[in-house]
């Protein structure tokens, strides 16, 4: 159960957010959400860059055929040409987007929030392959944030932050339907943020005024808590050739955390 920890990468962000590890290239991708920056570095850790987008930038999903989408205020768009890739119905006015992933099918789960944190104001999105425009999943959503599926994929988790709960939902991967909603854990400290999960089901937790990464057991049960010297963390993801190092994004510095007896599972990408 090692988990060394280090500086990832010690640019400072103002909002880290949203990272993945694409394997084509041996590269972790993260947001600077505040920044309209996508960020990267090896992850080998001798090289890095970044480029930018035309506002707040909620996510950077990969795509099956290459490159990004990029979510921002008032939608998706393609984030080497800039192109279209879908527009919130509402126009986005006030709000923004905040966390998104693709399932294992290539749809586009991706979530908005208000500028001014407003309840209710926020919705879950899912963009399908081939779709023009995104369909709307939940509305009444405060702070819509992390997700994922559990690996046997009859299960989706979702967090709306200030909810404090992680909620499950029972998942039809075929038809990407949502089942049952019900709440998985309750973080009584600080509040859930991004997420993942692992190849055993474990399911982690960013916890923003925390100060840590929590995974839970597929049943619930808190396994190990990681510690951050920072107490806004954001998300998480698995990267590297053998899925064994945690990346953490912060406001501040981006982590990692060396684990030895569980690892991750390829990032899913967006079809469309």
């Amino acid at each position: 159960m090692g988990t060394n920890r280090r500086i990832f990468d010690e640019r400072e962000c103002r909002l880290g957010e949203g990272p993945h590890y694409d394997e084509f290239t041996d590269r972790v991708y993260w947001v600077d959400i505040l920044e309209n920056l996508i960020l990267w570095r090896s992850f080998e850790g001798s090289d890095n860059g970044s480029f930018p987008t035309p506002g707040h930038v909620g996510a950077a999903v990969p795509r099956t055929n290459g490159g990004l989408a990029a979510c921002l205020p008032k939608g998706i768009i393609d984030a080497s040409s800039g192109a279209w890739l879908a527009r919130y119905p509402e126009g986005g006015d006030g709000l923004r987007s905040n966390d998104a992933k693709a399932d294992p099918r290539g749809r586009l789960w991706h979530g908005t929030m208000a500028y001014d944190e407003g309840a209710g104001r926020g919705a879950l999105y899912r963009l399908d392959p081939g779709a023009a425009e995104p369909r709307l999943i939940l509305f009444g959503v405060s702070v819509s944030n992390g997700m994922g599926w559990s690996p046997d994929g009859t299960r989706m988790y979702y967090i709306d932050s200030p909810t404090k709960h992680v909620d499950a939902f029972d998942f039809d991967m075929e038809t990407g339907s949502l089942g049952e909603r019900r709440p998985f854990v309750t973080i009584d400290e600080g509040y859930p943020d991004g997420m993942c999960v692992d190849a055993e089901g474990g399911v982690w937790v960013a916890v923003w005024l925390g100060h840590k990464v929590i995974r839970f057991l597929p049943d619930g049960t808190p396994d190990r808590a990681l510690e951050l010297p920072v107490p806004k963390v954001t998300s998480c993801a698995f990267a590297g050739p053998g899925l064994d190092t945690l990346i953490v994004t912060t406001v501040g510095p981006t982590y990692a955390f060396e684990i030895d007896d569980v690892r991750g599972t390829p990032v899913d990408r967006f079809a469309g």
